[in-house]
């Protein structure tokens, strides 16, 4: 059965929310994207097996999980107490981390974090932005779309939200949402400012990638967006080993819209992953995300 809660912080710890279901190894800890909350997954999650160990949660902003970050101060290290946290509940782990699109991008900051032990990564149209900083076209785009969002959140805009989902998703995207949805992206729209600002401030060491030694799984829709197919195809020149999927004619919501495809695709991945080293198992350095200036 499924259990959605929130406990109250104690001292830094931050207040998520957390969902599970089953209590059967691999644990499987499964991170939304912007504009999203644990319940983001229920779709792969019918789709899994029942006595699986899973659990998801908020990030920063989104549900019921506190928003530590302000403009200026929304380094990685706020999202990576969010899953320190989950992480914690789940028994310490080690754990498989299952994230989309910038809940992909906290994943594999998590990885990399040595204080997080991780079993394999699936990463769902990740989106490490700095991975493209070399493409000035595809880089400057974004950070224009973070700046004119930024903007138009700073002056009230009723569907500012719009500007990003249908960057991601294609012009109408968010027109398309049932009113409910949209109600809730106008809601979270801030923290949708201050996840760009987080990803942006992201710039994780090449080298620190390609020396992950765990399975990873890299997935992206067949209609991904330029900036989208170029950041999954960094990553998979840095980590030649990762197994890569397209899932046809799915966009980047694709975890809501094919999530039957999506739940295959990660079963699989676990069923190879299980039993492989974890990153804590490889030796660490201090216990920091290696990150280049």
């Amino acid at each position: 059965m499924t259990r959605f809660d929130a406990d109250g912080s104690i001292g830094s710890t931050p207040r998520i929310a957390f969902a599970t279901r089953g209590d059967a190894d691999p644990p499987v800890l499964f991170l939304p994207g912007s504009y999203s909350t644990e319940a983001a997954w229920r779709g792969v999650w019918a789709h899994l097996p029942e006595g699986w160990r899973l659990a998801a949660t908020s990030l920063c902003g989104c549900g019921e999980t506190t928003e530590t970050r302000s403009p200026g101060d929304a380094d990685m290290a706020h999202e990576l107490a969010v899953v320190t946290e989950a992480v914690r509940r789940l028994g310490g782990g080690p754990v498989h981390l299952v994230g989309h699109s910038f809940g992909g991008t906290v994943a594999l900051a998590s990885a990399l974090f040595d204080r997080i032990p991780v079993a394999s990564l699936a990463l769902f149209e990740a989106n490490p932005l700095d991975l493209i900083a070399e493409n000035s076209l595809l880089y400057d785009e974004a950070q224009a779309l973070s700046t004119a969002f930024a903007k138009a959140i700073d002056r009230d805009e009723p569907d500012a939200a719009a500007r990003i989902i249908d960057w991601w998703g294609g012009t109408g995207a968010f027109a398309a949402m049932p009113a409910a949805v949209q109600a809730f992206c106008r809601g979270v729209a801030r923290a949708n400012s201050l996840d760009w600002e987080t990803d942006f401030g992201f710039r994780p060491e090449r080298d620190a990638i390609s020396a992950l030694r765990i399975p990873v799984l890299l997935v992206r829709g067949e209609r991904a967006i330029p900036a989208m197919i170029a950041m999954t195809d960094a990553l998979g020149a840095l980590l030649p080993g990762a197994r890569r999927a397209v899932v046809a004619e799915a966009g980047h919501f694709l975890i809501s819209t094919h999530p039957e495809n999506c739940a295959k695709l990660l079963a699989d991945h676990l069923e190879r992953a299980v039993g492989a080293p974890t990153r804590g198992e490889q030796g660490s350095h201090d216990g920091t995300i290696a990150s280049r200036t």
